[in-house]
């Protein structure tokens, strides 16, 4: 099986290349997170562990330093199914935050839009910009070879499938939810029970 090389951030992640490659291959229940950079300038940070405030760059594992992390996918360009997801998130993020988890959601925005958007809908939660899709093609939730244009009428940018996980502190995927249709937005009820499934295991 032939090997490639992907570059996340500055980190060399070296994976196998297998047939199905063209295709988007989520994370599922179990996986290990990936070893991510993400440059802090990029993202604006509500709630980052005391470590984190001073930093440049940081690991997307390091936010599980006081809690478990529930990660999301989020793009304008999703249109009306955008903003639906961005309600449900800000809905369910107080609950998250009480039961000790943190919240990171990656756009496809630019920062200055990303402040906007933040402004417009009240968002509590850390936003970042998932620059060309690098840490979602982590996820396995953005491929260049499965591009949600082709797959979704009315989406004409390049931008990640619609994703959820929730990580616990050992940086295992305890939940995962992929929307490749663009028809139901993720349940707060079950992001919500793997936050406490989370807390209890990891």
């Amino acid at each position: 099986m032939k090997s490639i090389i992907k570059i996340v951030g500055e980190d060399y992640i070296i994976s196998s290349l297998p047939k199905s490659y063209q295709k988007i291959q989520p994370l599922k229940n179990r996986d290990t997170l990936p070893v991510v950079r993400i440059n802090l300038e990029l993202g604006v940070w509500q709630h980052l562990p005391s470590s984190l405030q001073t930093a440049g760059t940081m690991y997307l594992h390091q936010l599980l330093q006081d809690g478990p992390l529930v990660i999301s996918t989020y793009s304008p360009d999703w249109n009306g199914y955008g903003e639906r997801h961005l309600k449900l998130l800000n809905g369910i993020y107080p609950r998250i935050r009480a039961l000790g988890g943190n919240l990171l959601v990656l756009t496809t925005e630019y920062y200055k839009n990303i402040v906007h958007t933040i402004q417009e809908h009240d968002l509590g939660f850390n936003i970042v910009q998932d620059y060309e899709n690098r840490i979602s093609e982590a996820l396995g939730v953005y491929s260049k070879y499965e591009p949600v244009w082709d797959r979704i009428a009315g989406i004409s940018e390049d931008v990640p499938f619609a994703a959820t996980f929730v990580v616990n502190a050992d940086r295992r995927i305890v939940y995962d939810y992929v929307d490749r249709d663009f028809e139901y937005v993720v349940s707060d009820k079950e992001i919500e029970k793997a936050v406490k499934i989370a807390r209890l295991f990891g």
